[in-house]
């Protein structure tokens, strides 16, 4: 059975939805992430994976935009 591991981040820089789905859409393109959950109110992630992914990998997703990931 596949593993699997979900883990909430704090996503700095979101002003709206296009922000969310822009944040959403880049995440989901990191190896290993099954899903991503954006909500706006909270300014948070919730990204569950099939590993472990290790936090700058997410951030790189995010780079040359003016989003910032960090664990809550």
């Amino acid at each position: 059975m596949e593993k699997i591991i979900s883990h909430t981040y704090n996503i700095t820089g979101m002003t709206c939805g296009g922000c969310a789905s822009t944040v959403k859409n880049r995440l989901s393109t990191v190896a290993g992430v099954t899903s991503v959950k954006i909500d706006s109110a909270k300014k948070e992630a919730e990204i569950t994976s099939s590993q472990v992914i290790d936090t700058k990998a997410l951030q790189s997703a995010l780079s040359s935009s003016s989003f910032t990931l960090s664990d809550l």
